[in-house]
């Protein structure tokens, strides 16, 4: 969990005697020896998967958008040793929630925003196809316009996101109850609204024999990517650049060409923790994984058996459970 930045992150926020200013204008030494402290004072966050996954999206939802970012980073990353007892402990904690486990196919939630189509049969294919060919396009156009040169800590504002633009369409997430979905805690998820508005959830049975590819450490998101490559420098070079230290060049997977070996995609929420904001290798280049609700599947074909609507909720996605419980209405 302390591979990447954002598992440094969450780790650091479940200490409850510190807060990221507190780390403000520190040197290393001097950030280890703080760190080591509040270890040291450490209580265990209290609650069960719900709370967990809560404090997970408050501690990730503005990853690389906070602003003291580039200061934060390196002294956690020189603190790992000191934060580990506690990533242990977390870890421990949330193995028994099922933070690593493969997709749950008896009950998958669907969250359909107001204002968006769910792709049924042949349109998920063909969404698939289509978002592919724009993304060609648009890489294409970006490297016409050639790559400029930054300046440290320089952001470009370029895409970010890692899931393709059909992913709010498709993708579905585990049930944790009392949650309708948890894909409405407001995770870094660019496809989420950011005011107020409505949505409907159903719950999904996936057919046995759909072909799951499974997203459990950094290494299986760099070998998706190695094994069905995409060319995306013309529009990732920003951000990527900005969180993971290298120039590049970008890529991201082929969706039509994973397509054609698996029907999806799940990402569990121990491998978005350990593998987001990562600049991995792959081929002569990198690639990164962000923009993704943890324990997402991304669906690319519809492998669906069953579904029933279990009802509506409408506000904006918050980390409050109990005010995205408050309007939920059940079906």
């Amino acid at each position: 969990m302390l591979e990447s930045p954002q598992g440094e992150e969450f780790v650091f926020s479940l200490l409850h005697s510190i807060r990221e200013p507190d780390l403000d204008g520190m040197a290393v030494g001097e950030a280890k020896e703080t760190i080591r402290a509040a270890v040291a004072a450490h209580d265990p966050l209290p609650g069960g998967p719900v709370e967990y996954l809560a404090a997970l999206a408050r501690a990730t939802c503005w990853f690389g958008f906070s602003g003291n970012d580039e200061s934060l980073w390196p002294l956690l990353a020189a603190a790992r040793e000191e934060l580990r007892p506690v990533a242990e402990a977390i870890v421990t904690q949330v193995s028994r929630y099922g933070w690593w486990d493969p997709v749950e196919r008896t009950d998958q939630r669907l969250l359909i925003w107001d204002g968006h189509d769910e792709l049924r049969a042949d349109a998920v294919e063909d969404a698939v196809r289509a978002g592919v060919e724009l993304a060609r396009t648009q890489n294409e156009a970006g490297l016409a316009r050639g790559r400029p040169r930054l300046r440290p800590g320089q952001r470009m504002g370029a895409s970010w996101w890692s899931a393709p633009e059909f992913a709010p369409m498709t993708w579905t997430t585990g049930a944790v109850p009392p949650l309708p979905t948890t894909a409405l805690l407001g995770f870094i998820d660019t496809y989420q609204p950011l005011w107020p508005t409505a949505a409907s959830v159903v719950s999904v049975k996936i057919n046995d024999d759909a072909r799951v590819y499974e997203i459990a450490e950094p290494e299986d998101w760099r070998h998706l990517v190695e094994r069905y490559p995409m060319d995306v420098t013309g529009t990732h070079d920003g951000e990527w650049r900005y969180w993971g230290g290298v120039t590049g060049p970008w890529a991201l997977p082929d969706w039509t060409e994973v397509m054609e070996h698996f029907d999806g995609v799940h990402v569990t929420v121990g491998g978005y923790v350990a593998t987001c904001g990562l600049a991995l290798p792959v081929g002569k280049g990198f690639t990164m994984l962000g923009g993704w609700v943890p324990d997402a599947t991304l669906w690319l074909r519809d492998v669906t058996i069953d579904r029933r609507v279990l009802g509506r909720w409408h506000g904006r996605p918050t980390t409050d459970v109990a005010e995205l419980m408050a309007t939920w209405s059940a079906a």
